[in-house]
């Protein structure tokens, strides 16, 4: 990647194509909402078919701490008692 541009929401709906075609060369996009990056805007990758893959930077194990979304119970739980009541 050549260059990382940083944007807000609010300027990256008000100028989407800008920074499409910035991804389309190639340049990275970061997004932001209240000053904390949320998003990544990436074009494809050399042969122009897949995204580029990164190694993840933490375990799987790490996802077990942060204790899910906040739901009282489990979602999944919920969902298949749901079906089962129909």
């Amino acid at each position: 990647m050549d260059m990382i541009e940083q944007v807000n929401t609010a300027t990256l709906k008000q100028q989407l194509c800008h920074y499409l075609g910035l991804a389309r060369q190639g340049k990275e996009v970061l997004i932001t909402s209240h000053k904390r990056i949320i998003a990544r805007l990436l074009g494809r990758d050399e042969s122009g078919n897949r995204l580029p893959l990164r190694e993840p930077t933490a375990s799987p194990a790490t996802l077990l701490e942060i204790g899910g979304f906040g739901f009282a119970n489990d979602p999944l739980t919920d969902l298949l008692k749901e079906r089962k009541a129909r």
